[in-house]
């Protein structure tokens, strides 16, 4: 669905032990997915269907490198302004997705309208196939002021 029209990095994990990701200082969208223990991506049903891709979250950033730091932080204190990290933790979905088997991948922009840009289309595609949100998505689908 949302992979196939656009192009997306290579997956990364996102909490690996002594290691950095390997996102840029840039602008642009990311996902942050669930896998299995064996790798491959965790189904989730939702409202219309089953999201095969494992989409926890769907998010912008003017600096991905920073904005998936907070989402970590927020994930395992809560002490970060990352919404979806923070209902990560909240919501006790380590119980079903342990943070070891969270992946993110990402599409670099040139700006941050851009990457708000292509947030939104990828929620409004979300939302028409699946007929819901991302579970850690909140705010998905509208528009910021």
């Amino acid at each position: 669905m949302l992979a196939r029209r656009r192009k997306w990095s290579a997956l990364q994990q996102l909490f690996k032990a002594n290691e950095g990701l390997e996102i840029k200082n840039k602008p642009g969208v990311y996902r942050i997915r669930a896998f299995t223990k064996q790798g491959k991506a965790r189904c989730i049903p939702r409202a219309g269907g089953v999201d095969r891709e494992g989409i926890l979250h769907i998010g912008e950033a003017k600096n991905l490198e920073a904005r998936m730091q907070m989402f970590m932080r927020a994930a395992t204190k809560g002490k970060a302004a990352h919404h979806a990290g923070r209902e990560f933790l909240e919501w006790h979905f380590e119980r079903l997705i342990p943070r070891e088997n969270l992946r993110v991948d990402f599409i670099e922009t040139r700006t941050k309208e851009q990457a708000q840009r292509r947030e939104r289309a990828l929620h409004i595609e979300y939302r028409k196939e699946f007929l819901d949100r991302p579970p850690l998505d909140s705010t998905s689908g509208h528009k910021r002021g």
